[in-house]
């Protein structure tokens, strides 16, 4: 069942400092775990920044750009 909340930076950073003591204490058998924490934490990061600098942009999407609306002149009829 996958977890329904978000895994923090801290976290993934305590859990990598738990995994560095194993490895340092039982040697490499744990160097994967290690591996895939330090990914994860990269990955979140490189998320972070990347929304950051699209979002500084400043481009909307076209559907939420205000089109100029067109402007009618009621056409007056003679009769």
């Amino acid at each position: 069942m996958p977890l329904c909340r978000k895994i923090t930076d801290k976290e993934i950073e305590d859990g990598l400092n738990v995994v560095a003591r194993l490895i340092e204490r039982y040697g490499e058998v744990y160097w994967p775990v290690f591996e895939k924490l330090e990914h994860e934490l990269q990955k979140k990061h490189s998320r972070a920044a990347r929304l950051k600098r699209r979002l500084k942009l400043g481009i909307r999407p076209s559907h939420e750009r205000q089109t100029a609306k067109p402007k009618y002149s009621k056409a007056k009829t003679r009769i």
